[in-house]
């Protein structure tokens, strides 16, 4: 206990003195936080509205993106909290406030975080089902499924991240302490950083990395097999079958598989940095978010950064990949001039 609240005296003392060892990454930081910050909240939210449009709700992977933008417009208010500049430049750590206020602030950034690392894995194990398995995905890939999902994932993390957070996450010193090993949950405390590191980045990471390997696998093989087809079908067979029905299934599964893998390896690149920071401070017997060694501060900072980056990036990407989604976003904007103007 004493040594939790000297080391969170000296991290204080270093804020308000400047001295921090990131403070170079807080000037990045001043201008990167609050522009993903927006394109989070807003990329996410139009995420949102665009698969409850006609053309994707009666879709299932619909519900599966929903669900994980609404993690990741969650946890993009929540991220400034736990960077070391907002409790300088406001001067009180908010999280800190009242001992509930702190558990339940990391349980739900917990929850928020997990969530959408695993709902990626879910969209990603639709996705290989739709490739590898096109005709039983219309009876796997089911709303109910994944509804089914959608409740077992968001209650077996809840309860697991509500038992973690009941006993780790405390205030000492005016400041909420992120698995703070209290007495006699040192060895507890140890496996349960663990698992939730597992559980965050580094299962979901080895299962995207797999599974997305067999999906370019596959579509690779099906260009391959597709690409001679097409060389030697004469004149009069292209015309008994026109294009645009050979290609019905082929191309809009390989432009949404090239999008969702794109979110995938986005995630595999920008979350791992923050799990490897908080492995080096489970290492040095730090507290990760209260650290104030050079190596692992600056780390943190910088991770922090792809991690919020990470949250904040899908739309982007969904706009980039998919001509589908790309509509969907102008359909929003487009102004309805079909209708004449009645108020005359």
């Amino acid at each position: 206990m004493e040594n939790a609240t000297n080391a969170t005296t000296t991290v204080t003392s270093n804020i308000i003195r400047g001295s921090s060892p990131s403070h170079y990454l807080w000037e990045v930081e001043y201008i990167l936080t609050p522009l993903l910050l927006l394109l989070g909240g807003f990329g996410n939210s139009l995420t949102i509205i665009v698969m409850r449009s006609a053309t994707f709700r009666r879709l299932p992977v619909s519900k599966l993106l929903m669900a994980m933008s609404l993690s990741d417009v969650v946890l993009n208010l929540m991220l400034p909290l736990n960077k070391s500049f907002v409790h300088h430049m406001i001067g009180i750590d908010v999280r800190a406030l009242s001992s509930g206020g702190c558990k339940l602030f990391f349980w739900i950034n917990r929850l928020a975080k997990t969530t959408s690392s695993w709902l990626i894995v879910l969209i990603t194990v639709e996705r290989f089902i739709a490739v590898w398995l096109p005709m039983r995905a219309k009876f796997i890939n089911t709303d109910r499924n994944v509804c089914v999902a959608l409740i077992l994932l968001y209650g077996m993390l809840a309860v697991f991240f509500g038992y973690w957070c009941s006993w780790a996450d405390r205030v000492i010193d005016n400041i909420c302490i992120m698995n703070s090993r209290p007495p006699g949950f040192e060895h507890l405390s140890e496996i349960f950083l663990l698992g939730g590191l597992l559980l965050y980045s580094f299962i979901p990471s080895i299962i995207l990395l797999i599974f997305n390997g067999l999906i370019i696998y596959k579509l690779a093989t099906r260009r391959k097999r597709i690409a001679p087809e097409s060389n030697t079908t004469n004149s009069t067979s292209i015309s008994a079958q026109p294009r645009s029905v050979r290609n019905t299934h082929t191309a809009p599964n390989s432009k949404t598989s090239v999008m969702l893998i794109s979110v995938a390896m986005s995630f595999v690149v920008l979350v791992t940095p923050n799990a490897v920071a908080n492995i080096v401070s489970f290492i040095r017997k730090e507290t990760m978010l209260e650290t104030t060694d050079p190596v692992t501060a600056s780390l943190r900072e910088a991770a922090q950064i792809l991690e919020q980056l990470s949250h904040s990036v899908n739309f982007i990407l969904y706009v980039l990949c998919n001509k589908r989604f790309r509509d969907g976003v102008i359909t929003m904007f487009k102004i309805n001039k079909t209708h004449p103007n009645n108020h005359n």
